[in-house]
């Protein structure tokens, strides 16, 4: 008899499952249902080398993508997040020796994520303002998101910091009326 993997409560929504189905299909060249349930067998036959491809071909098109192209498809920190949690050994991470563990938590993959992460360069960063700034609809939100970005840009912060924000974070100086601390 075959023995089912149990899927996380939490985690079992359809959008989890249907990347875990997505692999899968990847994978073995064939179409799952997306109510497909795989086995542990499976699941423990999935390697951080098949993720690394797998998540190339959805984000570039290609498995073995070159450094110049860019993702135009999915991100893949999403996809990570949902196979990992219908691993069997969920928490553990992978030992490259024994070749056991969750593969998505291997270095190959962790590092596959973060090597295509960069920095916004300054022009970059006006394009998007202009953009933002040039449109029609002077909307509050327009307006709001312009602000949002101008700020964070001078005060070098990250645009998750930016939305834990409140002024009362920011102090009047007296000394120098024009300078927030």
């Amino acid at each position: 008899m075959e023995r089912r993997t149990t899927e996380p409560t939490a985690i079992s929504t359809s959008r989890y499952r249907a990347e875990l189905v997505k692999l899968m299909s990847f994978k073995d060249d064939k179409t799952y249902d997306v109510s497909h349930s795989f086995t542990a067998e499976k699941l423990l036959s999935i390697t951080p080398t098949l993720v690394c491809h797998w998540m190339n071909k959805r984000a570039y098109g290609d498995p073995e993508p070159n450094e110049d192209i860019r993702p135009i498809h999915v991100r893949s920190s999403i996809a990570k997040k949902a196979v990992s949690a219908f691993m069997p050994r969920l928490n553990k991470t992978w030992d490259p020796v024994t070749k056991q563990g969750n593969p998505t938590r291997s270095d190959d993959v962790n590092k596959l994520i973060k090597c295509r992460v960069k920095s916004t360069s300054l022009c970059e960063f006006i394009s998007v303002l202009e953009l933002i700034r040039s449109s029609r609809s002077r909307t509050s939100s327009s307006l709001m998101i312009g602000s949002v970005l101008t700020l964070q840009w001078h005060i070098i912060a990250r645009i998750d910091d930016m939305m834990k924000l409140q002024f009362s974070n920011f102090s009047y100086n007296s000394q120098y009326p024009f300078k927030w601390y």
